[in-house]
């Protein structure tokens, strides 16, 4: 059946293309570029939609899919990339970048058009063959900053504070509740992350503008510019108005076509389907790692984000693969900074699982730090970007103590307990030495376990590991040069990697495996208002449980 559907929609495709050649191709596709660039298409709620409504921010798999079709049409001779209101992690721009030399590699030209241009944004367009913008930008690519909003001061004047109990100094994602700036541990680690990934800006704009690191360094040092000013520097080959693009790019006083893409699509040839009986599904894991099901929420919650990776759904979706007789291998994409230490280990259980009957190759997002690095440990391979954030192997454990809010409040908190240490999670009191020490050695354990499960998956050795582990976080680059991952590459070195382990009659183009559907309990409410209650609820369970957190420190942006 399968194979019949194929023939049929290839000859279906066959006709069309057929009569696309005698149709004028423009001579650029425009391509709207912003957002976040997921890495994969995330379908939106009722209410995101209405909060948010309009077309949703391209995914970096669409992009992929746009840039191959134009390419293999054969009548275009670019690509304009309209570039606005961008806010993706670096890693995403790395993937997207990489699409733009392979593109310009093929004889194709890539031409990048700006209205505002900030350090990420200059670091995607410096990849491109032309850069123009608006006359009135700004082209702001100022550097790299770390920034911790640290909050002690402020939760000491409502009267609560925060017992952490971490594996280790560097294991630093609590201090944003205990301290007022960073710990010699913490500072350091920024700033080497910060550093890395200047000199993958720096580094990009030489390449980019055929220019040494040392003049790359002085442009940005010299930034802001105004259009005119970034056209002097060698920044931007231009400034124009969008409608003045197709002057711009002619010649000899021509103007070329160009087209939206959702008109250029219509007369691009459309490529064949391929068949094949095996294929690499694909299972995606994005947000915080919780327990229960996935959910992405209208607006973030403290703590939790706006997007988690349920563990149930998780665990439902590798699951899916592997009982697929036509899943040959599993491609496990990871973007996260980790989350619940006992949720990451239930999903790792399951890779460590399915590995022994199919390959399971990791691609690591932004980040997959902490528990996502946890998640991926045990996989046959592990792909990175240069820009992702990972390692971080380490636990913590925030204990709340809100004593001094009751005391402003009025609250008389009074317990009647058995047990010496039933009221050790209590956050009316503050706990005792001994308290702390249960913690202590409930996080220890954790920790140990992270750490044997890092050593049975990557082969290193129990003493060195330490000496990478502690909570210390790595880019890409660092985490390759210490064995943490296996190569520096994106969704195409992996795909590749996947498909070679699984061996021959592996199609080129993997299928999405979405977990399997569940309907709401009896009594629970479907919808995202009551996901939003879910969350509320699960953030005032996670405090009161006192659970070990596998989370990392921080993020870095040019902010």
């Amino acid at each position: 059946m399968g194979l019949l559907f194929t023939l049929l929609t290839n000859l279906a495709r066959a006709i069309r293309n057929a009569a696309a050649r005698f149709r004028r191709a423009p001579d650029y596709v425009v391509i709207d570029v912003w957002g976040t660039l997921p890495e994969f298409e995330r379908p939106a709620g009722f209410v995101r939609r209405r909060l948010r409504p309009g077309p949703a921010p391209p995914s970096l798999q669409e992009l992929r899919r746009r840039f191959d079709r134009i390419f293999g049409d054969g009548r275009l001779r670019g690509i304009v990339l309209r570039v606005n209101n961008l806010d993706a992690g670096w890693a995403a721009l790395e993937e997207l970048r990489a699409e733009i030399e392979r593109y310009k590699e093929r004889g194709g030209r890539v031409v990048v058009y700006l209205t505002e241009a900030d350090s990420r944004t200059y670091y995607l367009a410096s990849a491109a063959t032309t850069v123009l913008a608006t006359p009135l930008a700004t082209v702001g690519v100022t550097g790299v900053r770390s920034r911790v909003n640290f909050l002690k001061d402020a939760l000491d004047r409502v009267g609560v504070a925060a017992e952490v109990v971490a594996v280790s100094p560097y294991k630093s994602a609590g201090d944003t509740f205990t301290r007022i700036d960073f710990s010699p541990e913490a500072r350091e680690q920024a700033e080497r992350l910060t550093h890395n990934r200047y000199e993958a800006l720096v580094e990009a704009i030489a390449a980019g503008r055929s220019i040494s690191l040392e003049e790359a360094r002085a442009k940005i040092d010299g930034a802001p510019y105004p259009a005119r000013g970034a056209v002097e520097a060698g920044l931007l080959e231009g400034m124009c108005y969008e409608d003045e693009l197709a002057a711009w790019l002619g010649e000899d006083g021509r103007r070329v076509r160009i087209a939206e893409w959702g008109r250029a699509k219509k007369v691009l040839r459309m490529p064949y389907r391929e068949w094949a009986r095996r294929r690499v599904g694909v299972v995606s894991l994005s947000g915080t790692i919780v327990r229960g099901k996935s959910r992405r929420l209208p607006v973030p919650v403290p703590l939790l984000g706006g997007e988690q990776a349920g563990s149930d759904s998780v665990v439902g979706a590798l699951r899916v693969a592997e009982k697929n007789r036509r899943v040959a291998a599993v491609l496990f994409h990871v973007d996260s900074r980790g989350g619940d230490a006992l949720a990451s280990d239930l999903i790792w259980r399951e890779v460590e699982r399915i590995r022994e009957k199919k390959p399971v190759v990791v691609l690591m997002g932004d980040a997959a730090a902490s528990g996502g690095y946890y998640v991926s440990a045990a996989a046959n391979h592990i792909a990175a970007r240069r820009n992702t954030i990972t390692g971080s192997i380490g636990v913590i454990s925030i204990r709340p103590v809100a004593a001094g809010l009751y005391g402003k409040l009025g609250v008389n908190p009074v317990a009647v307990e058995c047990g010496a240490r039933a009221g050790i999670l209590d956050p009316a009191i503050r706990p005792s030495a001994d308290e702390l020490d249960v913690l202590r050695y409930q996080i220890s354990s954790i920790y140990d376990a992270f750490k044997d499960r890092v050593h049975r998956g990557r082969n290193l050795p129990p003493r060195g590991l330490e000496n990478i582990a502690g909570g210390r976080v790595w880019n890409g680059r660092e985490a390759f040069e210490r064995g943490l991952v296996d190569e520096i590459g994106g969704y195409r070195e992996a795909l590749q990697k996947a498909r070679d382990l699984a061996g021959t009659g592996v199609a080129r183009e993997p299928v999405m495996v979405p977990p399997p559907a569940t309907r709401p309990a009896p009594g629970e409410r479907a919808g995202e208002i009551s996901e939003l209650a879910t969350a509320a609820k699960e953030i005032l369970t996670t405090l009161r449980d006192g659970r070990a957190w596998a989370v990392s420190p921080f993020e870095i942006s040019e902010d």
